[in-house]
């Protein structure tokens, strides 16, 4: 029996193009994270995070849905579109765009291509 040791467990539900989240689909993705803690391959206690991604978000659906086993709040399902995925995405990748030639502006173009030539050989045995 192997046992997986994660601390945060993300699962990412992509709903068919033009789908309208509803209840059920949140409820579907509660009984995954259901699944998942009971199968009893997580060893040890765990943040269960589902994201249930879908063209539109019905007006039955919750935009958050808490995730509750054995008394305690394990992790949660949330309702979000393809439009606010691709909005977060962009601004995080914007962010990083940002960071990175601040980090190395030191640097001439040699010595940071050594630097990642170093980091991409592999370990020696």
């Amino acid at each position: 029996e192997r046992l997986i040791r994660q601390q945060k467990v993300l699962l990412v539900e992509l709903k068919r193009g033009g789908h309208v989240l509803r209840r059920e689909d949140l409820w579907q993705a509660l009984g995954y994270l259901n699944d998942l803690h009971r199968c009893g391959a997580l060893d040890g206690p765990s943040q269960l995070t589902a994201f249930v991604v879908a063209h539109t978000i019905g007006e039955d659906a919750a935009l958050e849905l808490p995730f509750v086993a054995g008394g305690l709040l394990r992790g949660s399902v949330r309702a979000v579109t393809y439009g606010q995925l691709t909005r977060s995405a962009h601004c995080r990748l914007l962010q990083m765009k940002d960071r990175i030639p601040a980090r190395y502006e030191d640097m001439s173009g040699a010595d940071l291509s050594a630097r990642v030539m170093r980091t991409a050989q592999p370990a020696s045995s």
